[in-house]
C-alpha cells in the first residue's frame, strides 16, 4: 500500500508539472492570455509545496521500560534511539525518513531556562534571601554557586517527597550538571544542535543523560530507509507513569497534532494502573478512534506460546474495558530488530537471538502479527491520506483544467464565428460575467457573515466553557483546590527535624505535584475534547455555506456552457460535487496553527514563604507576651503547626489566583490566537477554493474583443495554437480520470481489507 501511495504521489506531482507547463505555454502568448493563468500558475505552486510538505504524525507512547524505543527502532531495522531511557526520555524524540543520517536537536533558550529554574526556586529553602527583587541567570557564576549551596544545605527530608525524588531539586541539580556541557550549544532565541554521519549516534548522549536531556526541547532525527514515507513522522514518547505531570502535558501537546497512536504494553507487565489511566486520559480528549495496541513480547519471560497467549488474552479483555473490540497486535519487537541488526550484533545479543529463534512456535505468531501490524498501519495511513490529501489536490488541478479547457474552447468558438455571431455570444458572456460578478460578491460577504455569526458562537460556548461555575474548568481547578485539605499534624517530625521552613516547602511541593497532575489529568482531556467539538462546528458551518455555493456556481457554469452549445457540461457539473470542502488539518498546518499548549504551569510567588514566617513570628510575639502577663501558652510546635497550617491557606490562596490568571490567559489564546485565527484561516480557504471554481469561467472580455479582431495568418495561428492546446488537455483529463479511479480502488481496498 505504501508503493500505491508512493507511486500516486508521483504520479500526482507529474500532472501538476504538465499542468504547469501547459499554463506557462499559454503565458507565452499575450495577446490571449489574461490574468487567470498568473493565478493558475501559482495554484500549482501551492498544490506541489502542498503535496510535498504534508506530514502525518505517529506517536508511540506506553509506559515506561514497555519497549516504545525498542518498536521504532524495529521499524527503521536499527539501533538509533536509546532504549531503555526509562524516565530519562522526558523529551519527544521524532524520526522521519530522509535522504541520510541525520540528529537535530532543539536546545531550549536561555530565557526558557532561566524561567523554569525560577519557578523551581519558589519557597525553595536557603533561596528566600539571594537576589531579592532580581531573576535567577544561570549563566551568571555567582547564581550557579547560591544555587549550588542552596542544594547541598537540601536535607535528606526534602530530597524524597511521597516515596519519589523531589522533582524541583533533581531539576536544579541536573540544570547545574549539565550547564558547562552545553553553554556553548545555547543561544537567547534559537538553538539547534546538528549530528549527521559518523556522528549520529553523538546524539543519544543528550537523549540518555539527564544533564543534558533537561535542556533540550525535543529532537529529530532523520534515518535512510525505504519502509515509510519521507512525509511520515514517528514521534517515541516519554513514558506515562512518569512522576512528573509535566511529562505528560508535553505527551499530550504531541498528542493534539497526531493523526495516528500506537500503543506499547509490555508482555512482561501486561496493562498497569498507568496504562488504564492513561487510556481513559486519552479517551477523554476523544482520540482512541485512532489507537492501535502492541502487546511487546518479551520471548525470555514465557515459558511457552501458551503462556504469552494467556497474557495477551488478558490484555485484550482489560482494553476492552476502556475502547470496545481493541485492535491489538503481539509481536517481538526486539526479536525483529536482532534479526535485522543480526550482523552488527554483541556477542551476548546473538546468543538471546539463537536462543529465542528456537521457539519456532513463538516466532511464527510473532512473524505473522508483524507483518499484520506493518500492513494495517500502511493501510491506516493509506487510506486517510490518499482519500483526504491527493484526493484533494486532483480535483484541483482538475479544477484549473476545466476552466483551461472552457478558456480554449471559447476562443476558438468566437474565432470560427462571423463577427456577428461572435458578438451577439460576447453580449451573453457579458450578461453572465455580471451574474458571476454578484455571486463572487454574494459569497464574501456571506462567508464574512458566516465568520462573524460562527465566532459569536463559539466566544459564547468558550466563555462558558471557561466560567461556569463549578461546572466550567476554572470552578473545577478552584474546587480542588478549595478542597485540598491537609493534616498538620502529619508533618509534626518534619518540623522537629528540619524546622519551619523546609517543612513549609514540602507542603508547598506536596500541594503543586497535585495540582500539576490535577490539570494533566482532567483539565487537559477536557480542553482538547472542547477545542474538537469546536472545530467540529467550524467545518459543519462551513460545508453547509460551501455546498450552496458550489451549487449555485455550478448551475451557472452549467447554463453558460449550454448556451455555447456544450454537450460535455453534464459530467463536469457532476464532478465539481466530488471534491471535499474542507480539509482543517491542512489548513491549521499551512496557517501554523497548534492549540495553546497545556504544558503551562501555574505561576506562584516565593512572598507565601514571607508572610507563613510572619505568622510564625507573631505568634512567638504572642506568645511572648503571653508569659510576660502570666497566662497560659502554647508549646512551641503547636505555634509552628499554627503557623504550617495558615501558611498552607496562603499557598491555596496564591494558587487560586494563579488559576485565574492562568485560564484568563488561556481562555483569551483559545479564543483569539486559535478559534478566531482557524475561523479566519477556513473563511479565506473557502472563499480562495470557491473562487477557484468560478475563476475557471471568467474570461476577459476586452482580451476575447481584441482576438475577434484577429485576421489571416495571425487567426490561424491562434487556432492552430488552441487546436494543439486541446489535445494536450484531454490528454491530462485522462490521466486525471486514470488517478481518480485508482485512488477510488485504493480507499475500496482498504476499507475491505
Amino acid at each position: 500500500m505504501k508503493e500505491q501511495y508512493n507511486s500516486l504521489k508521483t504520479e500526482l506531482l507529474d500532472i501538476n508539472e504538465s499542468l504547469s507547463l501547459l499554463l506557462s505555454r499559454v503565458q507565452g502568448q499575450p495577446d490571449i492570455a489574461d490574468s487567470r493563468f498568473d493565478e493558475w500558475i501559482n495554484a500549482c505552486g501551492d498544490i506541489k509545496r502542498q503535496i510535498k510538505e504534508e506530514v502525518v504524525r505517529i506517536a508511540v507512547i506506553g509506559s515506561v521500560k514497555s519497549g516504545k524505543s525498542t518498536l521504532v527502532n524495529s521499524i527503521f531495522k536499527g539501533d538509533y534511539l536509546k532504549r531503555g531511557a526509562g524516565v530519562i526520555t522526558s523529551i519527544v524524540t521524532r524520526i522521519r525518513n530522509g535522504k541520510k543520517l541525520k540528529a537535530e536537536l532543539y536546545f531550549k533558550s536561555w530565557d526558557e531556562i532561566n524561567s523554569e529554574i525560577q519557578q523551581a526556586l519558589v519557597m525553595f529553602p536557603a533561596w528566600e534571601n539571594h537576589n531579592e527583587g532580581k531573576s535567577f541567570d544561570i549563566r551568571q557564576i555567582s547564581d550557579r554557586q547560591v544555587l549550588q549551596n542552596a542544594l547541598d544545605s537540601l536535607s535528606d527530608d526534602l530530597q524524597i517527597i511521597d516515596g519519589t525524588r523531589n522533582t524541583n531539586s533533581v531539576l536544579l541539580s541536573l540544570y547545574l550538571k549539565g550547564y558547562s556541557r552545553v553553554a556553548e550549544m545555547i543561544k537567547s532565541g534559537k538553538a539547534i544542535t546538528k549530528f549527521s554521519g559518523k556522528r549520529f549516534a553523538e546524539h543519544r548522549i543528550y537523549a540518555g543523560d539527564d544533564e543534558l536531556a533537561v535542556y533540550l526541547k525535543d529532537i529529530e532525527l532523520q534515518i535512510s530507509g525505504k519502509d515509510l514515507d519521507t512525509s511520515v513522522e514517528i514521534a517515541d514518547c516519554q513514558g506515562s507513569d512518569s512522576p512528573n505531570p509535566m511529562h505528560l502535558a508535553m505527551i499530550q501537546d504531541y498528542l493534539l497534532q497526531t493523526h495516528f497512536i500506537v500503543y506499547v504494553i509490555s508482555s512482561r507487565t501486561g496493562v498497569r494502573q498507568s496504562d488504564i489511566r492513561f487510556l481513559s486520559i486519552i479517551k477523554k480528549m476523544g482520540m482512541l478512534g485512532n489507537i492501535i495496541f502492541v502487546v511487546n513480547a518479551d520471548f525470555s519471560e514465557h515459558e511457552s506460546l501458551s503462556d504469552m497467549q494467556a497474557i495477551i488474552a488478558r490484555v485484550k479483555e482489560e482494553l476492552a474495558l476502556i475502547k470496545p473490540d481493541p485492535e491489538i497486535f503481539s509481536l517481538s519487537a526486539l526479536l525483529n530488530l536482532f534479526r535485522a541488526m543480526s550482523d552488527v550484533l554483541k556477542k551476548k545479543d546473538s546468543l538471546r537471538l539463537a536462543q529465542w529463534m528456537a521457539e519456532d512456535e513463538m516466532v511464527d505468531v510473532s512473524d505473522r502479527e508483524t507483518d499484520r501490524f506493518n500492513n494495517v498501519l500502511q493501510g491506516k495511513l493509506t487510506r486517510d491520506r490518499s482519500n483526504l490529501l491527493l484526493y484533494n489536490h486532483l480535483e484541483r488541478m482538475d479544477i484549473i483544467l476545466n476552466g483551461v479547457e472552457s478558456w480554449a474552447g471559447t476562443y476558438k468558438e468566437l474565432l470560427v464565428k462571423d463577427i456577428n455571431s461572435a458578438s451577439e455570444t460576447i453580449k451573453r458572456m457579458e450578461r453572465h460575467q455580471e451574474r458571476m460578478d454578484q455571486l463572487k460578491s454574494l459569497i464574501k460577504n456571506t462567508l464574512d457573515g458566516s465568520r462573524d455569526d460562527l465566532m459569536k458562537v463559539l466566544k459564547k460556548d468558550i466563555d462558558r466553557f471557561f466560567n461556569v461555575p463549578s461546572e466550567g474548568v476554572l470552578g473545577q481547578t478552584r474546587d480542588f483546590v478549595i478542597k485540598y485539605e491537609i493534616s498538620v499534624e502529619k508533618y509534626l517530625d518534619q518540623l522537629n527535624s528540619v524546622g519551619f521552613s523546609n517543612t513549609l516547602y514540602q507542603v508547598f511541593q506536596e500541594f503543586k505535584q497535585a495540582i500539576d497532575t490535577f490539570m494533566t489529568r482532567t483539565i487537559t482531556p477536557e480542553l482538547a475534547s472542547f477545542a474538537g467539538k469546536s472545530e467540529a462546528k467550524v467545518r459543519k458551518k462551513f460545508e453547509s455555506v460551501a455546498r450552496s455555493f458550489q451549487s449555485m456556481a455550478s448551475d451557472d457554469m452549467y447554463n453558460l456552457k449550454a448556451s455555447l452549445g456544450n454537450s460535455e457540461m453534464q459530467d463536469e457539473k457532476l464532478s465539481l460535487f466530488s471534491q471535499s470542502l474542507l480539509d482543517l488539518d491542512s489548513i491549521k498546518r499551512i496557517s501554523g496553527l497548534k492549540l495553546p499548549s497545556s504544558s503551562t504551569t501555574l505561576q506562584y510567588s516565593a512572598k507565601v514563604r514571607t508572610e507563613a514566617i510572619m505568622r510564625l513570628g507573631l505568634y512567638s510575639l504572642t506568645k511572648f507576651f503571653k508569659k510576660a502577663l502570666k497566662k497560659p501558652v502554647e508549646n512551641e510546635m503547636a505555634e509552628q503547626m499554627r503557623a504550617l497550617a495558615d501558611g498552607f491557606k496562603l499557598i491555596k490562596q496564591e494558587t487560586e489566583k494563579s488559576i485565574v490568571f492562568h485560564f484568563e490567559n488561556y481562555r483569551e489564546n483559545l479564543k483569539f490566537q486559535y478559534i478566531s485565527k482557524l475561523v479566519d484561516a477556513a473563511t479565506e480557504y473557502l472563499r480562495q477554493r470557491l473562487m477557484e471554481r468560478f475563476r475557471s469561467y471568467h474570461s476577459d472580455i476586452s482580451t476575447l474583443e481584441k482576438v475577434m479582431q484577429k485576421k489571416g495568418q495571425d487567426k490561424e495561428y491562434i487556432i492552430e495554437f488552441l487546436d494543439g492546446m486541446d489535445a494536450d488537455i484531454k490528454r491530462l483529463k485522462v490521466v486525471i480520470d486514470i488517478n481518480r479511479g485508482k485512488l477510488q480502488t485504493t480507499r475500496n481496498t482498504v476499507e475491505t481489507s
